[in-house]
């Protein structure tokens, strides 16, 4: 019976050893993260908003209607990985 659970506690660590998967640092990787960040926020307003990465600087542009709008645009695209550095420049349309 110790055996047999001696066994089964080895197969279940060896299974449990996954492989991590690099994250994607390229530009087009950065680029396609902050889209799937935005884009999966039903509060955000992205029908005037465009972004691009070179170099992992991100430069957001735009219009939003309200400053809590830009401020979670600003936390999303800062925290992604990969960003270097980001530029915000929206506006807010009244």
């Amino acid at each position: 019976m110790r055996r047999l659970l001696a066994a089964v506690l080895v197969l279940a660590a060896l299974g449990c050893r996954g492989e991590v998967q690099p994250v994607d640092t390229s530009d087009p990787g950065i680029k396609a993260r902050i889209e799937t960040a935005l884009r999966g926020r039903s509060d955000l307003d992205l029908r005037y908003v465009t972004w691009d990465v070179v170099d992992g600087a991100v430069t957001v542009s735009g219009m939003v209607p309200t400053m809590t709008q830009i401020r979670e645009i600003d936390r999303l695209v800062k925290r992604t990985k990969g960003v270097e550095a980001a530029l915000i420049n929206l506006v807010i349309n009244e």
